[in-house]
Protein backbone atom coordinates (compact mmCIF):
# COMPACT_ATOMS: atom_id res chain seq x y z
CA UNK A 1 0.00 0.00 0.00
CA UNK A 2 1.35 3.41 -0.94
CA UNK A 3 1.02 6.50 1.14
CA UNK A 4 -1.64 9.04 0.27
CA UNK A 5 -0.05 12.28 -0.82
CA UNK A 6 -0.38 15.23 1.51
CA UNK A 7 0.80 18.77 0.93
CA UNK A 8 1.37 21.72 3.24
CA UNK A 9 -0.15 23.98 0.57
CA UNK A 10 -2.45 23.36 -2.38
CA UNK A 11 -0.57 23.02 -5.70
CA UNK A 12 -3.06 25.50 -7.15
CA UNK A 13 -2.22 28.02 -4.42
CA UNK A 14 1.50 27.56 -5.05
CA UNK A 15 0.98 28.05 -8.78
CA UNK A 16 -1.15 31.14 -8.20
CA UNK A 17 1.40 32.74 -5.87
CA UNK A 18 4.26 31.90 -8.19
CA UNK A 19 2.35 33.25 -11.18
CA UNK A 20 1.58 36.47 -9.33
CA UNK A 21 5.25 36.96 -8.45
CA UNK A 22 6.25 36.18 -12.04
CA UNK A 23 3.76 38.78 -13.26
CA UNK A 24 5.14 41.38 -10.87
CA UNK A 25 8.68 40.78 -12.15
CA UNK A 26 7.50 41.13 -15.73
CA UNK A 27 5.65 44.34 -14.88
CA UNK A 28 8.69 45.83 -13.20
CA UNK A 29 10.81 45.02 -16.24
CA UNK A 30 8.30 46.67 -18.61
CA UNK A 31 8.03 49.75 -16.38
CA UNK A 32 11.81 50.19 -16.41
CA UNK A 33 12.16 49.77 -20.18
CA UNK A 34 12.99 52.94 -22.13
CA UNK A 35 10.41 53.78 -24.78
CA UNK A 36 12.89 53.41 -27.63
CA UNK A 37 14.68 50.31 -26.39
CA UNK A 38 14.33 47.09 -28.37
CA UNK A 39 14.08 43.72 -26.52
CA UNK A 40 17.01 42.27 -28.47
CA UNK A 41 19.37 45.02 -27.28
CA UNK A 42 18.24 45.06 -23.66
CA UNK A 43 20.87 45.30 -20.94
CA UNK A 44 18.49 45.03 -17.97
CA UNK A 45 18.90 42.32 -15.33
CA UNK A 46 17.81 41.63 -11.76
CA UNK A 47 21.33 40.46 -10.92
CA UNK A 48 24.21 42.94 -10.50
CA UNK A 49 27.06 43.03 -13.07
CA UNK A 50 24.98 41.14 -15.63
CA UNK A 51 22.81 42.01 -18.62
CA UNK A 52 20.21 40.26 -20.81
CA UNK A 53 18.45 39.22 -17.60
CA UNK A 54 15.50 36.87 -17.22
CA UNK A 55 13.08 35.47 -14.65
CA UNK A 56 11.46 32.05 -14.86
CA UNK A 57 8.82 29.87 -13.24
CA UNK A 58 8.85 26.09 -13.81
CA UNK A 59 7.12 23.00 -12.49
CA UNK A 60 7.53 19.26 -12.92
CA UNK A 61 8.63 16.16 -11.03
CA UNK A 62 11.38 15.39 -8.53
CA UNK A 63 13.00 12.06 -7.70
CA UNK A 64 14.86 11.39 -4.46
CA UNK A 65 17.64 8.79 -4.34
CA UNK A 66 17.34 7.66 -0.72
CA UNK A 67 17.54 4.38 1.17
CA UNK A 68 13.99 2.95 0.89
CA UNK A 69 14.21 0.69 3.93
CA UNK A 70 13.42 -3.03 4.30
CA UNK A 71 11.59 -4.76 1.48
CA UNK A 72 7.83 -4.58 1.75
CA UNK A 73 7.61 -1.07 3.17
CA UNK A 74 5.66 1.55 1.24
CA UNK A 75 8.04 3.78 -0.68
CA UNK A 76 7.33 6.72 -2.98
CA UNK A 77 10.42 8.61 -4.16
CA UNK A 78 8.79 11.09 -6.59
CA UNK A 79 6.62 14.18 -6.10
CA UNK A 80 5.57 17.46 -7.69
CA UNK A 81 8.41 19.99 -7.79
CA UNK A 82 8.71 23.65 -8.76
CA UNK A 83 11.24 26.44 -8.90
CA UNK A 84 11.52 30.19 -9.30
CA UNK A 85 14.70 31.51 -10.91
CA UNK A 86 16.41 34.66 -12.16
CA UNK A 87 19.57 35.03 -14.20
CA UNK A 88 21.72 37.26 -16.34
CA UNK A 89 24.80 37.14 -18.57
CA UNK A 90 28.21 38.75 -18.19
CA UNK A 91 29.29 37.39 -21.61
CA UNK A 92 27.37 36.47 -24.73
CA UNK A 93 27.64 32.77 -23.85
CA UNK A 94 28.19 32.74 -20.07
CA UNK A 95 26.15 33.94 -17.14
CA UNK A 96 24.87 33.24 -13.65
CA UNK A 97 21.52 32.07 -12.26
CA UNK A 98 19.94 31.95 -8.80
CA UNK A 99 16.88 29.93 -7.92
CA UNK A 100 14.54 28.77 -5.18
CA UNK A 101 13.59 25.08 -5.45
CA UNK A 102 10.95 22.94 -3.78
CA UNK A 103 11.53 19.21 -4.30
CA UNK A 104 8.27 18.05 -2.72
CA UNK A 105 8.18 14.93 -0.52
CA UNK A 106 9.30 11.32 -0.51
CA UNK A 107 7.52 8.70 1.62
CA UNK A 108 9.58 5.91 3.19
CA UNK A 109 10.27 4.12 6.49
CA UNK A 110 6.70 4.90 7.62
CA UNK A 111 7.58 8.58 7.48
CA UNK A 112 8.36 11.33 5.02
CA UNK A 113 11.28 13.33 3.70
CA UNK A 114 11.05 16.80 2.17
CA UNK A 115 13.58 19.28 0.83
CA UNK A 116 13.90 22.87 -0.35
CA UNK A 117 16.93 24.76 -1.50
CA UNK A 118 18.63 27.88 -2.85
CA UNK A 119 20.80 27.37 -5.91
CA UNK A 120 23.60 29.44 -7.45
CA UNK A 121 24.95 28.29 -10.82
CA UNK A 122 27.20 29.36 -13.65
CA UNK A 123 25.40 28.99 -16.99
CA UNK A 124 26.75 28.39 -20.47
CA UNK A 125 24.47 28.76 -23.48
CA UNK A 126 24.68 27.96 -27.19
CA UNK A 127 22.10 29.66 -29.44
CA UNK A 128 20.97 27.58 -32.42
CA UNK A 129 19.17 29.78 -34.90
CA UNK A 130 16.90 32.61 -33.83
CA UNK A 131 14.65 30.73 -31.39
CA UNK A 132 16.35 27.60 -30.03
CA UNK A 133 18.94 27.80 -27.26
CA UNK A 134 20.76 24.95 -25.49
CA UNK A 135 22.32 25.49 -22.09
CA UNK A 136 24.18 23.73 -19.30
CA UNK A 137 24.93 24.84 -15.77
CA UNK A 138 26.91 23.85 -12.70
CA UNK A 139 26.99 25.27 -9.20
CA UNK A 140 25.94 24.67 -5.62
CA UNK A 141 22.69 24.27 -3.72
CA UNK A 142 22.09 25.14 -0.08
CA UNK A 143 19.42 22.69 1.05
CA UNK A 144 17.19 22.49 4.11
CA UNK A 145 15.57 19.09 4.69
CA UNK A 146 13.30 17.30 7.12
CA UNK A 147 13.14 13.53 7.66
CA UNK A 148 10.72 11.53 9.81
CA UNK A 149 10.78 7.76 10.37
CA UNK A 150 9.69 5.18 12.88
CA UNK A 151 12.46 4.60 15.51
CA UNK A 152 12.31 0.83 14.98
CA UNK A 153 14.18 1.21 11.67
CA UNK A 154 17.20 2.80 13.34
CA UNK A 155 17.36 5.70 10.89
CA UNK A 156 18.23 9.18 12.12
CA UNK A 157 15.32 11.58 11.76
CA UNK A 158 15.19 15.36 12.04
CA UNK A 159 16.31 18.44 10.16
CA UNK A 160 19.55 19.07 8.33
CA UNK A 161 21.08 21.63 5.98
CA UNK A 162 24.23 22.12 3.96
CA UNK A 163 25.87 22.91 0.63
CA UNK A 164 26.11 20.44 -2.22
CA UNK A 165 27.10 20.38 -5.87
CA UNK A 166 24.52 20.77 -8.63
CA UNK A 167 24.43 20.55 -12.41
CA UNK A 168 21.88 20.51 -15.18
CA UNK A 169 21.10 20.77 -18.88
CA UNK A 170 18.19 22.19 -20.81
CA UNK A 171 16.78 23.95 -23.83
CA UNK A 172 14.61 27.00 -24.44
CA UNK A 173 12.42 27.99 -27.35
CA UNK A 174 11.54 31.63 -27.86
CA UNK A 175 7.95 32.35 -28.89
CA UNK A 176 8.63 36.09 -28.88
CA UNK A 177 11.75 38.20 -28.16
CA UNK A 178 10.67 38.29 -24.49
CA UNK A 179 8.87 34.98 -23.80
CA UNK A 180 10.42 31.50 -24.02
CA UNK A 181 9.46 27.98 -23.02
CA UNK A 182 12.11 26.11 -21.03
CA UNK A 183 12.67 22.35 -20.61
CA UNK A 184 15.28 21.40 -18.01
CA UNK A 185 16.80 18.52 -16.03
CA UNK A 186 18.86 19.09 -12.87
CA UNK A 187 20.63 17.08 -10.17
CA UNK A 188 21.28 18.49 -6.70
CA UNK A 189 23.27 16.97 -3.85
CA UNK A 190 21.19 17.43 -0.67
CA UNK A 191 21.92 16.94 3.03
CA UNK A 192 19.40 14.78 4.91
CA UNK A 193 19.37 13.79 8.58
CA UNK A 194 20.33 10.18 7.73
CA UNK A 195 22.31 10.63 4.52
CA UNK A 196 23.74 12.90 1.84
CA UNK A 197 22.10 11.97 -1.44
CA UNK A 198 21.14 13.41 -4.84
CA UNK A 199 17.70 14.52 -5.90
CA UNK A 200 16.74 15.02 -9.55
CA UNK A 201 14.30 17.58 -10.88
CA UNK A 202 12.76 17.64 -14.38
CA UNK A 203 10.71 20.75 -15.14
CA UNK A 204 9.02 22.71 -17.90
CA UNK A 205 8.14 26.37 -17.61
CA UNK A 206 8.19 29.90 -18.95
CA UNK A 207 10.99 32.46 -18.96
CA UNK A 208 10.57 36.21 -19.34
CA UNK A 209 13.57 38.01 -20.87
CA UNK A 210 13.99 41.64 -19.83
Amino acid sequence: MRYARRSSASPWLIAALGGALFGVLCGVARAQAPADASPSSSSRSLLPWTQSGYAGLSGGRSRYDLYPGPAGLAYDESDTAWKLSAGGYFHRNFGVEIGYLDFGRAYRLDGRTKARGLNLSLVGRAPIGDRLELFAKAGTTYSRTFTSAEPVYGVRAGRNSGMGLSFGVGASWGFTPNIAAVLEWERHRLHFADDTAPADMATVGLRYKF
